[in-house]
């Protein structure tokens, strides 16, 4: 009896949960950020205001999303009751949702990077923004090919760790019985 409660305690939330809910904390703090920004720089300096002001739609959407995956990934929709091993269907789901959670990081990565290097190039606050997104567009396009191999790894690397934690687990079990 004590080891099926050891298990149980041992397979925690599922990955895909995890993933999902740090992705929201940081689309979370994003967006506070990007909202005080933008009420500063009306304060301050209007003509820069809408640079702040324009990924707050998008950073809203990509968060509703993230809580919509993160909803849809909770340990009791994915498993029955005194389940002690992780479903193929969940590793399938934390798979794909660690190539969506490397996507939306990567595309991040990217939005701020090119409007951090834009902001430091360019003296003209007016064409900051689109000069940012021309950047973005254009780093998008540069690393589309290779993006879906980022995905594809990162997938395949939640796999193999599921893989390897179910084969330990096995390998407890043989020793205890």
């Amino acid at each position: 009896m004590r080891t099926k409660i050891l298990r149980r305690w041992k397979l925690g939330e599922p990955d895909s949960h995890m993933m999902m809910r740090h992705a929201k904390t940081i689309l979370r703090i994003l967006l506070a950020i990007m909202v005080l920004s933008t009420i500063s720089l009306l304060i301050f300096y209007r003509p820069a205001a809408y640079l702040a002001a324009v990924p707050v739609p998008i950073l809203f959407l990509g968060y509703l999303f993230a809580c919509y995956l993160e909803r849809q990934s909770r340990a009791m929709l994915l498993r029955v009751p005194n389940q002690t091993l992780i479903s193929a269907d969940e590793v399938e789901m934390n798979a794909e949702y660690a190539g969506i959670y490397t996507a939306m990081g990567l595309v991040l990565l990217f939005a701020i990077s090119s409007f951090i290097v834009v902001a430091t190039m360019v003296e003209d606050w007016g064409t900051v923004g689109l000069s940012a997104s021309v950047l973005f567009l254009l780093a998008l396009f540069i690393v589309l090919p290779y993006l879906p191999i980022f995905i594809a790894e990162a997938a395949q690397d939640e796999r193999d760790k599921l893989e390897r934690e179910a084969e330990s687990d096995r390998e407890e079990d043989a020793k205890l019985n």
